[in-house]
């Protein structure tokens, strides 16, 4: 890595802390001063106004928020754009929504994916209960920007810190207690990385970073991370058309959680046999296991959930019950799951997730030969690529959907599908 008064300041405990929280403003102020430059002195060498500078750094305005602003801020810095939350991009300014997958773990990527983790961490030394507490609110971190980038933006943020964390488990001193947090926490981030291969069509990567969960668990006495990588094991077998799999994984994981098992946890894996039960055409198992997922949901969230978690709700399960009714050719039953997710989702807070939805009812008003409002639905989609393009397996279901619409005997859909071609080409 690059040695510079602005790296020394991104890897200082400030500028750790300051990254783990996703403080852009204080990342760049710690740089700025780092340098021996005033707010003027940068608003000069950047091209924009001190008042701007100003408020960036207190966290206020849209600056915070404008990518243009952030990048070029970095540029001037010397900092990877990574550390400010931003990814690279193929083109000529980094942005939040795209990154150059030829770029896996390169310097900046590692840079950055370093100043998430305590010093005592990344480069491994000590380590104490307040470092393995820092290592969490970084793993939080990557939930939060896996939920406005996707996986494929992350993941290679997500691996370095993964191996990293690895390497301070070997190399690092600990106490037992320190040690066994440190494991869980190694653990539950190896698994995020998996997840976030998985969502960036890496299914390769995935299997891998997985298989070495549970072996980790496995040693060191994990038993929720291996839950938790049997759980994604289950759903990326069903993705695959892994029918069978994906239902005797569902259950190895409800196996593995015993009587730690939460309703929320057991609502998920009720739902995730169920979608391998309808593919393995055992209708009955399935619409009973899809019965199980809602009322366990139903009973709520008691004390506290896993971090991982925090996404299962209704309109995920209706998710999983719209591909429930598609495997056993339920179609209006799959259409009005479908609809239920959609209309669940609130678009001003969870945008991404309203984007999915509107994918997946797309392809559903596809199959069933509704093509008016599918075309309708999927050019709302299309026009909020955007918003897709983190997540190579639904930008993927989007691209089918659009190839299907093309492939139909109706000129209207014909020429919706060349000109959303085109689109997501270019996008």
């Amino acid at each position: 890595m690059d040695e510079s008064p602005a790296t020394d300041a991104l890897l200082s405990a400030a500028g750790r802390a300051a990254v783990a929280a996703g403080e852009a403003g204080k990342v760049i102020k710690l740089a700025r001063q780092a340098l021996g430059w005033k707010q003027q002195d940068l608003a000069e060498r950047s091209g924009y106004s001190q008042p701007t500078i100003s408020r960036l750094e207190r966290g206020l305005g849209r600056a915070c928020r404008d990518t243009a602003i952030l990048s070029d801020l970095a540029a001037t810095l010397g900092l990877p754009v990574e550390a400010l939350g931003l990814v690279r991009s193929a083109g000529p300014r980094p942005s939040l929504d795209d990154v150059d997958r030829r770029n896996f773990l390169g310097s900046a990527v590692a840079l950055a994916a370093a100043a998430l983790l305590p010093q005592a961490v990344a480069e491994p030394a000590r380590i104490g209960a307040d470092d393995v507490a820092r290592c969490w609110v970084s793993l939080r971190r990557l939930f939060e920007l896996d939920d406005r980038q996707g996986g494929s933006t992350v993941y290679a943020m997500a691996a370095g810190m993964a191996c990293r964390l690895q390497d301070a488990m070997s190399r690092g001193s600990y106490s037992p207690s320190v040690g066994a947090g440190l494991s869980q926490v190694t653990a539950a981030t190896m698994e995020h990385a998996g997840w976030l291969a998985y969502d960036a069509g890496r299914h390769d990567d995935a299997r891998r970073w997985w298989l070495e969960t549970c072996h980790l668990a496995e040693m060191y006495a994990v038993p929720d991370a291996r839950v938790t990588a049997l759980t994604s094991m289950s759903l990326h077998a069903s993705t695959t058309g892994r029918g069978k799999e994906a239902a005797d994984l569902a259950r190895a994981a409800r196996a593995a959680a015993g009587d730690r098992a939460t309703p929320v946890l057991l609502s998920l894996l009720s739902a995730r046999e169920a979608v391998g039960l309808a593919q393995a055409r055992d209708a009955a198992g399935a619409t009973s296991a899809i019965v199980e997922a809602r009322r366990r949901l139903d009973v709520g969230r008691q004390g506290d959930e896993p971090l991982w978690l925090e996404f299962w709700n209704p309109a995920d399960l209706a998710c999983h019950e719209t591909r429930v009714s598609l495997a056993l050719g339920r179609g209006k039953a799959a259409e009005s799951c479908a609809r239920s997710a959609l209309a669940s989702a609130d678009p001003s807070a969870f945008p991404r997730n309203h984007a999915i939805y509107t994918v997946r009812l797309g392809a559903v008003l596809t199959h069933l030969g509704q093509l008016d409002e599918a075309i309708a639905v999927t050019t709302s989609a299309v026009r909020n690529a955007d918003l897709l393009s983190g997540s190579r397996r639904i930008s993927a279901d989007l691209r089918r959907t659009v190839d299907v619409l093309g492939q139909q005997p109706y000129a209207p859909a014909r020429t919706f599908a060349t000109a959303a071609q085109r689109l997501l080409a270019a996008a």
